[in-house]
């Protein structure tokens, strides 16, 4: 029988962190050919922002990391985005899903209000399809 437990890796790709810009904690994909990307917000803070997220890939961990074609996104969505005037975004889970063929993968956020947003967003990494199972 086949179980999520012993057949993922998670692995920390961003904070949990007020005013979540810039780039995140490069994850290695070595030994595994997917991953799904879990974006996480607590509640929302009174000031209007918001936040976009995409994924950025590599070759090296070092980088240089370009953006990741929508070719190589699960389902063709390449961004989630986190808005602070909405109250449906408090206390939300979104994902991104990656399938293509870089070993490093890192999360990017851009702020896209000025001012001083808030609130708390992390990001982890679920490593699926493992060449080698089960992960320990």
């Amino acid at each position: 029988m086949k179980d999520l437990y012993h057949g993922s890796k998670v692995v920390p790709a961003f904070g949990p962190i007020a005013r979540p810009a810039g780039a995140g904690i490069a994850v290695d994909l070595q030994g595994f050919e997917s991953a799904l990307f879990v974006f996480q917000s607590g509640a929302m803070g009174a000031v209007a922002g918001t936040y976009t997220w995409k994924l950025t890939e590599s070759i090296a961990s070092g980088g240089p990391y370009t953006d990741v074609a929508g070719g190589d996104m699960v389902g063709g969505v390449t961004t989630v985005v986190f808005d602070q005037a909405v109250g449906g975004d408090a206390n939300m889970a979104k994902k991104l899903g990656y399938i293509g063929s870089k070993q490093f993968i890192k999360v990017f956020s851009t702020e896209g209000t000025a001012g001083t947003p808030t609130s708390i967003v992390g990001a982890s990494a679920v490593l699926g399809n493992p060449r080698h199972a089960p992960v320990v």
